[in-house]
């Protein structure tokens, strides 16, 4: 049935039949239960005075570097965070990591891939709180909501080959380097090299017992 037969005989369309009403029953990924929690961490939902905290790192240039986007103002973080705070289609998990009730980072995974079984993961620590492990114990709860919750069959992650301490940090949740790409990635003025990391849902599991 065309969108036309629709309007002269009602009733849905094959494409609504078939492909958008099957795939919003069983592709729309149900929520966890919040905050998850670790033994250090809360992992929640943004809040929009979540953005106040990330105002200072996402102004400074050298924490940026890395990051695949330019340095940006109080305004254009406030904006941000307002973006993350709005209700998806539950494709894209950002969380807030929180220490004692400060705000340390945020971590996301991005689900992707045929019937959404793969996601990319990825992390971001304010630099103050650096070096005290919450962005592995925080990636490391992600990583496990995605194979106990949401089912993930690989987990990757994509970074700049510059970024020693993010491809330590994959080496340490048990990621394997599968690719480094050359010159492929334009990031702020210079063509860059990356790599990506990936983990398998029976890799991580063996590594459980």
């Amino acid at each position: 049935m065309t969108a036309y037969d629709r309007l002269r005989f009602g009733g849905p369309t094959t494409r609504q039949t078939w492909v958008d009403r099957p795939r919003e029953e069983f592709l729309t990924p149900v929520p966890p239960i919040w905050p998850l929690t670790t033994e250090r961490l809360v992992l929640r939902p943004f809040e929009s005075e979540d953005g106040e905290a990330f105002v200072e790192a996402w102004a400074d240039e050298a924490w940026t570097s890395m990051l695949l986007t330019r340095p940006m103002n109080r305004a254009e973080v406030v904006e941000m965070m307002r973006r993350r705070t709005t209700p998806g289609s539950g494709e894209v998990v950002g969380l807030a990591v929180v220490h004692d009730g400060e705000v340390v980072g945020d971590v996301m995974l991005h689900l992707q891939g045929t019937g959404l079984s793969e996601a990319e993961i990825g992390w971001t620590m304010l630099p103050q709180h650096g070096g005290r492990g919450y962005a592995t114990e925080a990636a490391a709860a992600l990583i496990r909501l995605g194979f106990e919750h949401y089912g993930l069959r690989r987990v990757v992650a994509n970074l700049d080959a510059r970024n020693e301490r993010s491809a330590a940090l994959c080496e340490r949740l048990g990621m394997r380097r599968e690719v480094h790409r050359l010159g492929d990635f334009w990031s702020k003025g210079r063509w860059t090299d990356s790599y990506e990391y990936a983990l398998l849902a029976e890799e991580w599991r063996a590594a459980q017992a």
